[in-house]
């Protein structure tokens, strides 16, 4: 399952903890794009989201001026 949250343009917010609860009992891994409100405001990790991507371009380089990205997950998944 694929989730941004919270969303580009309308900045909409889901629950995150409870989609990836669902998707957990169906066998479902779960992938979030948490760039928008990056690990200061948002830990989807903690939520029982499998993998966290971030797109260090908009607030991780501080200055807008880096091109890079981040996965966060566990070695197994992450090396799958």
């Amino acid at each position: 399952l694929y989730m941004e949250s919270p969303t580009s343009w309308v900045m909409e917010t889901h629950d995150i903890g409870a989609l990836a609860a669902l998707a957990k009992s169906r066998g479902i891994p779960t992938i979030i794009d948490n760039s928008w409100a990056s690990p200061v405001f948002q830990r989807p990790l903690s939520l029982g989201v499998d993998v966290v991507v971030h797109s260090a371009s908009k607030y991780l380089g501080g200055h807008s001026d880096v091109v890079a990205g981040v996965v966060a997950g566990s070695k197994e998944l992450i090396g799958h």
